[in-house]
């Protein structure tokens, strides 16, 4: 191939075929051509200038272009579907990927009142995108101050606080989770003390069940709920007893009892309030602000932040923000920044590179549990690269995937429960489509 070269402008000779293209483009415009033997050879002479060489591609038969009127979203017109083969070196494709992609991307983002995303790397790279509004009755939009709920990736958090107890020598993750707790134990339906392994409830073998249509929010102003409460299924917060039910290993149970359990422990092996210890373990230690735990006094002193919660038919939830008592399995709030800032974190740690935790602690997180390879220590396992976390509750929706191999973090925050799982909603798509955006 022979190729010639202008400013907003390139065109090709393919030799083998006999064929001449070439593209042109300027301030979002695209268009591709064929155009003949003469044009080919006017192009790049003396005396023809690059609006010349505009006009003299674009009078030559339209393969692909781009719409120039003003529009709300970007569009393409496909004039010969062999644009691709006719000129395989060309950006066409790529322009069109790229648009069904940004198309896609605001028809996922209008099915939430609001929606906030970002993407990064290991190098310190974050790029982050809004959209919509964080309250719709004040019309206030997303901004990158607006905090929405993690929801259940609160857990990968937990998880690493655990893993720094456990470099710390407070606790190992292979005793018996009993070892730590004082107030309250974790028994078998016969009334035994369970031997079920800190390990056990981190991945969610602990053989525990969850009650049904359990864990939704409680409300400002409302009853508290202890942690005790909800362990013995005392409230329709939680309405079963937390037991170890299967022997521990056995089978996978996902509970975010057991999480409860975790954060009584960290509690009590700690002598402080759990959101203090991740504090300083973990925020302050990478100088994160947008970032707390839905107690009822963190709620009043930064709900002018908050995203307000809206249900799947759109109508916000009673009191906006639901206050969450089982704060290691679903309690946090932040930035999808945030989010990205601490899984990066954890990618220096399984590469030894981490001043927060140990190499071998980061591993221990991303080992298979026995039996069940999809789950590690708070956090998913999508094959040998992929590391998920999901979240999901009556407030909001949320992803974040770590690409380990590539260095690379996703994530995507909501203020809406959609009623459909991450896949359906497009919640996964917006993570797994992160390439088109950076």
């Amino acid at each position: 191939m022979q190729f010639k070269e202008g400013s907003g402008w390139k065109a090709c000779f393919d030799d083998e075929r006999d064929l001449y293209t070439a593209q042109v483009s300027n301030q979002g415009f695209y268009a591709l051509s064929e155009i003949d033997k003469e044009a080919f050879d006017k192009l790049g002479t003396d005396g023809v200038d690059d609006l010349d060489a505009y006009l003299i591609i674009r009078n030559g038969r339209t393969l692909f272009e781009t719409n120039d009127e003003p529009t709300t979203m970007p569009s393409y017109r496909v004039r010969d579907e062999r644009y691709q083969e006719l000129a395989p070196w060309s950006s066409a494709e790529r322009i069109a990927v790229k648009t069904d992609a940004l198309n896609k991307r605001c028809a996922i983002a209008n099915r939430f009142p609001g929606l906030s995303l970002a993407y990064g790397n290991t190098e310190g790279r974050i790029s982050s995108m809004y959209f919509g509004a964080s309250d719709l009755e004040d019309s206030k939009p997303v901004n990158g101050d607006i905090v929405f709920p993690a929801c259940s990736i609160s857990k990968f958090i937990t998880s690493i606080c655990v893993m720094k107890m456990h470099e710390m020598k407070i606790i190992d993750i292979d005793e018996p989770v009993n070892k730590y707790l004082i107030s309250w134990k974790l028994l078998t339906p016969d009334g035994a003390e369970s031997d079920a392994a800190v390990r056990s409830l981190l991945n969610h073998t602990a053989g525990i069940i969850d009650g049904e249509d359990s864990f939704h929010g409680l409300r400002i102003g409302g009853p508290e709920v202890s942690l005790t409460d909800i362990l013995e299924g005392r409230t329709k917060y939680n309405n079963r007893p937390s037991r170890e039910e299967k022997p521990h290993g056995t089978s996978f149970e996902y509970s975010d009892a057991g999480y409860c359990i975790l954060q009584l422990m960290m509690e009590e092996a700690t002598g402080k309030a759990f959101e203090d210890t991740v504090q300083e373990m973990l925020f302050d230690k990478l100088g994160l602000k947008d970032i707390f735990y839905a107690t009822p006094a963190n709620i009043e002193k930064n709900n002018r932040k908050m995203a307000a919660g809206y249900s799947e038919d759109n109508t916000p939830i009673d009191g906006k923000y639901p206050v969450i008592p089982d704060l290691a399995a679903s309690g946090l709030w932040c930035t999808p920044k945030s989010l990205i800032m601490i899984a990066e974190e954890f990618l220096k740690a399984l590469n030894g590179d981490s001043s927060v935790l140990q190499k071998g602690s980061a591993l221990e997180m991303i080992k298979p549990a026995k039996g069940f390879p999809w789950t590690g220590l708070g956090i998913f396992l999508n094959g040998a690269d992929i590391l998920v976390s999901n979240g999901w509750g009556e407030n909001g929706q949320c992803m974040m995937k770590i690409y380990k191999d590539k260095g690379e973090i996703s994530a995507v925050m909501t203020n809406m429960d959609p009623g459909v799982d991450q896949k359906e909603s497009g919640i996964e798509w917006l993570v797994d489509s992160y390439t088109y955006f950076i």
